[in-house]
């Protein structure tokens, strides 16, 4: 009976655990990254958006884990 009372409390006492989750503020992100319309008129221009868009992309990226703290 004990054994039986006792495996109850510790799994009366396991489900109640909470998660307590810390509310940080978070660092500003990144500006969003645009195109305008009319912008890439030739493959050059396409290609050098492309390039644009990755670094911004990596911006992101890294701005992320720093507020996750998890590292790549």
């Amino acid at each position: 009976m004990n054994k039986i009372l006792l495996l109850f409390i510790l799994v009366f006492s396991i489900s109640c655990t909470t998660v307590k989750y810390v509310t940080v503020p978070l660092s500003p992100p990144p500006e969003p990254y645009k195109i305008e319309i009319g912008q890439i008129r030739t493959q050059k221009d396409l290609f050098k958006e492309y390039q644009k868009t990755l670094k911004k992309i990596n911006e992101w990226e890294a701005w992320y884990s720093i507020q996750t703290n998890i590292d790549k």
